[in-house]
């Protein structure tokens, strides 16, 4: 992969849903030779798919992280897995592993149950997240439009429009807000 595809791929990277056109002025070439070179990396294997993050206090879900000591990634997974699914998991030097997972309720009862239900590892501390202040204002049409980008980050707007039964214009807008949150 030469320059311009890896200039590409970061800008992916940061953003998957930023137009072709636009990636395209910012490293030099067409949007359409952008979009040709997305394929090529798609046909390679070097993307193999696009995803869209939503952090948790968007959606109205806490998240408790774990900082656990262990050498056997296995078991400390199973661990967590019987207080919630892990939203993250991230080994870390000296046989520490920091986990995260997402609650949508009752933190403190999970904080307690979790200091009870993991007797196999080591809890070295359990936290609960500091809410960034990210509003979880969502309308009925931004979790329309979220269902809609998780099938495909990179729809077309009007794609989108079309299969939501809303203006582009309204999906413009809701896009933009849920980007800035």
């Amino acid at each position: 992969m030469d320059k311009i595809g890896m200039q590409i791929l970061s800008r992916l990277l940061n953003n998957c849903r930023e137009p072709d056109r636009q990636i395209g002025m910012e490293v030099g070439i067409s949007g359409g030779a952008v979009k040709s070179r997305i394929k090529k990396m798609i046909k390679n294997g070097i993307i193999e798919f696009f995803t869209l993050k939503i952090e948790p206090p968007v959606l109205g879900y806490g998240v408790l992280y774990f900082v656990v000591t262990g050498e056997d990634l296995d078991k400390i997974l199973q661990q967590v897995k019987l207080i919630g699914e892990p939203f993250f998991v991230v080994p870390c030097v000296g046989g520490i592993t920091v986990c995260s997972i997402v609650v949508k309720e009752n933190v403190q009862q999970k904080i307690e149950l979790a200091k009870n239900l993991m007797k196999d590892v080591r809890v070295l501390s359990i936290f609960e997240a500091e809410n960034p202040g990210v509003s979880s204002d969502l309308t009925k049409t931004d979790l329309e439009i979220i269902n809609e980008l998780m099938k495909d980050p990179r729809q077309k707007i009007e794609d989108i429009a079309k299969k939501t039964n809303l203006s582009t214009k309204t999906v413009t807008r809701s896009i933009e807000k849920l980007q800035n949150d």
